[in-house]
Formats: C-alpha cells, structure tokens, sequence
C-alpha cells in the first residue's frame, strides 16, 4: 500500500512539473509574440514616417528626397521604450516604360527605404530587480517608391 501510494505521488508530481513548463512556455511563447507584433508595428510606422516626409502632400509630383530623420524613438505610449531605424538608398535613375508617352522611355529615381525597429523591454514591472535591456524584439521592413517623373 504504502508503495502505491509513493508511486502515485511521484506520477502527480511528473504530471504537475510537465503541466507548469506547458504554461510556463506558453506564456513566454504569447509574450515573444506580442512584442514581436510591437516591434513589427513600430518598423511600419517608421516606414509610414519615412515615405511622408520623401513625398510630402502638396509637394511637388516629381520630387523624391531620402528622409533627414534617420532615428527616432516613437512617443506613443502603445510602442513605448522601441527604438526606430531608417536606411535610405536612391537607386537609379531607371527606366520606367509605363510613364513614357508614345511608347518611349522616361526616366524616374526608386527610393529603398528600410526601417528597423527594436523594442526593449526591461523587467521592472515584474517586481525584479530593474535590469535594463532584460531582452529584446527586432522587426525589419522595406518598401520601394519611385517618383511619377
């Protein structure tokens, strides 16, 4: 009897510790995910940013200029402590037979333009001792624009 129960006992103390590092990757799974899609949002609007201030509304159709802001920190509260990167590259002129009229070729400027944003997150909220850069989450996008002339 008593070995049973000592068996029993071991069983449901294997299943209870397999249970805990089930939720415990779980959760550390959902938390990689979600700051990974902070980071993804970041990188766009980063890129959002960028393409406004290459083409400005009520600027001229033709103009294409690489962004002056290269690095910035977001202030929304959502993509707090995210850090944003933007690489521009003009690459051309080249030609572009869609615009050129009567079948010829025109000649217009391609931009790539990449912004990588990286989102810290420190750990102290989870009541440790604040650590700075406990870890980290990093998401690269690019686009290409052209200008219409």
């Amino acid at each position: 009897m008593l070995l049973t129960a000592l068996f029993v006992a071991i069983l449901m103390l294997g299943l209870g510790l397999a249970v805990v590092k089930i939720i415990s990757s779980s959760a550390n799974n959902n938390a990689v995910e979600y700051y990974g899609a902070r980071a993804f949002l970041a990188a766009q609007s980063g890129l959002e940013r960028g393409l406004s201030e290459m083409f400005p509304l009520g600027g001229a159709p033709g103009t294409g200029n690489c962004p002056v802001t290269t690095n910035f920190d977001l202030i929304s509260p959502a993509l707090a402590n995210c850090n944003v990167v933007l690489a521009c590259e003009q690459v051309g002129p080249v030609p572009d037979f869609n615009l050129a009229p009567s079948g010829g070729v025109s000649q217009v400027s391609v931009y790539r333009l990449t912004s990588t944003a990286t989102c810290k997150v420190n750990d102290c909220a989870l009541g440790q001792a604040c650590r700075k850069d406990f870890w980290q989450t990093q998401r690269s996008l690019s686009v290409e624009a052209k200008t219409l002339n």
